[in-house]
């Protein structure tokens, strides 16, 4: 697992930001104000055409570790990489990013509580193979909120209004609710 990152390490967050669910969590993430370590997010598609590219020094100064990682298991979840090379995936990245959060670090406990962590890692697992078709997926001028409606982080209607949205009437008439 790796040593506990202190104040003033960094922790970089490997996300789909063609994933809505991610982006809103990130967006979510990086409104939170105190945490005790850097979070740095890296969308998966620009790490991606990092690792295509001729390796040289690599002007991020993005963790050579990160360019280790299996690009199939960066695309089925989560990755959070600290200072040390320690490497966390899925829902053990999620509670290693809420250790560093208040208000969170308390819930990160839980995950430690015999039977949890593969109650967690089931959940993660399950929503993660079905995050495009619940959530759907982040425009690509969308994805880091440009698009959200007086801030509310809202790019595309709910699934209640998509299914609102063309239905015909009793009197035989289209509506829709734009």
């Amino acid at each position: 697992m790796g040593r506990t990152p202190g104040p003033g390490d960094t922790l970089h967050v490997v996300y789909d930001a063609e994933c809505a669910l991610c982006t809103r969590a990130v967006r979510q993430f990086e409104a939170v104000r105190g945490a005790r370590a850097e979070l740095r997010f890296v969308p998966l598609q620009e790490l991606e055409r990092r690792m295509k590219a001729p390796r040289g020094r690599d002007p991020a100064g993005l963790p050579e570790t990160l360019f280790r990682l299996d690009p199939a298991a960066l695309r089925a979840q989560l990755h959070v990489v600290q200072a040390d090379g320690a490497v966390f995936a899925g829902a053990e990245a999620v509670v290693r990013i809420m250790r560093e959060l208040p208000r969170w670090r308390l819930l990160s406990g839980l995950y430690r509580v015999p039977g949890m962590k593969r109650i967690a890692d089931a959940a993660y697992r399950y929503v993660a193979r079905r995050r495009y078709d619940w959530f759907g997926r982040a425009d690509d001028g969308c994805a880091d909120g440009a698009c959200a409606l007086h801030g509310s982080g809202a790019s595309r209607p709910r699934m209640q209004d998509r299914e609102d949205e063309g239905a015909i009437t009793d009197e035989g008439e289209m509506h829709g609710r734009g």
